[in-house]
C-alpha cells in the first residue's frame, strides 16, 4: 500500500515538514510505501474558474498537476499538512485544492487520511484541520483524525507534537486493518445534496460530472 503526504508549508524544514514525516515514517514501519509531495517546489498554476473539468472531465492547464493528479490515484492513504496563515491554510495548499475540484465533485480517491496543522498562536488550528478532513471527504479519502502542532520558528515542533503526528500514523494504518467506516454526518448528507442538485440543474453544463452521477442520484 502507498501512503502519500501532501506538505503545503513554504519551507521544506520547518514545523509541518517535521510532522508530517513523523507521521510517515509511523506508516512506513506499519507496511507503507511512503512518499512526501513538496507543494512549493512543484509548478501549479491558478484555477482559472473555467468548469472545463466539470465539463469536459479534464482540466485546461497542463503542468505538473496531471502527474500529481496521477499520483494521488494511485494512493491508498493520503495527508494534508499545512502552516495557518493568516486563518486557513497556505497559499500553496489553497491552490492546489482549488485545482483538484474535479475530484471535489467526482470523488475518485479511496482509503484513510488525516490532516496535520502547525500554527504560532494566532487563530483556530482545529478549524483548519476540520477543513482540511472535509477537503479529503469529498474527494472520497475517509479522515481518521488529524494532528496539531506549535512552533512559532522553524522547526520548533515539540515532541509531543511529532508525538501526536506519529499517532496519526498509527490511526491510519489501523484504520485499514480494521477496515474502518466512520460515521456519516449531517454535514456530508447536506453537501452531498447539494453537489447532485446542483449538478442536475446544470446537467448540460456540467456534463462529465452528470455522467459520474446520474446512476447514483
Amino acid at each position: 500500500m502507498k501512503a502519500i503526504g501532501i506538505l503545503g508549508s513554504p519551507r521544506r524544514e520547518g514545523n509541518c515538514s517535521k510532522m508530517l514525516t513523523a507521521c510517515l515514517e509511523e506508516l512506513s514501519t506499519a507496511g507503507f510505501e511512503t512518499d512526501l509531495i513538496y507543494l512549493q517546489e512543484k509548478k501549479i498554476r491558478y484555477c482559472l474558474g473555467c468548469g472545463t473539468c466539470l465539463s469536459e472531465g479534464e482540466c485546461l492547464l497542463k503542468d505538473e498537476m496531471i502527474e500529481l493528479r496521477e499520483e494521488l490515484r494511485k494512493a491508498n492513504a493520503l495527508i494534508l499538512a499545512s502552516p495557518v496563515y493568516f486563518f486557513n491554510v497556505s497559499a500553496q495548499m489553497k491552490c492546489f485544492i482549488d485545482r483538484m475540484v474535479a475530484f471535489g465533485h467526482r470523488p475518485r480517491l479511496k482509503g484513510y487520511g488525516g490532516a496535520i496543522v502547525s500554527y504560532a498562536g494566532v487563530g483556530d488550528p482545529e478549524l483548519v484541520a476540520n477543513y482540511l478532513s472535509r477537503v479529503l471527504k469529498t474527494w472520497g479519502i475517509w479522515p481518521v483524525g488529524y494532528a496539531i502542532g506549535f512552533g512559532v520558528l522553524p522547526g520548533e515542533v515539540k515532541r509531543e507534537d511529532l508525538d501526536r503526528a506519529r499517532d496519526l500514523g498509527k490511526r491510519i494504518s489501523n484504520a485499514f486493518k480494521e477496515n474502518l467506516r466512520p460515521e456519516i454526518k449531517e454535514e456530508d448528507i447536506v453537501l452531498r445534496n447539494q453537489l447532485i442538485k446542483l449538478i442536475t440543474n446544470y446537467k448540460e453544463y456540467m456534463k462529465a460530472d452528470y455522467e459520474f452521477w446520474k446512476s447514483k442520484i
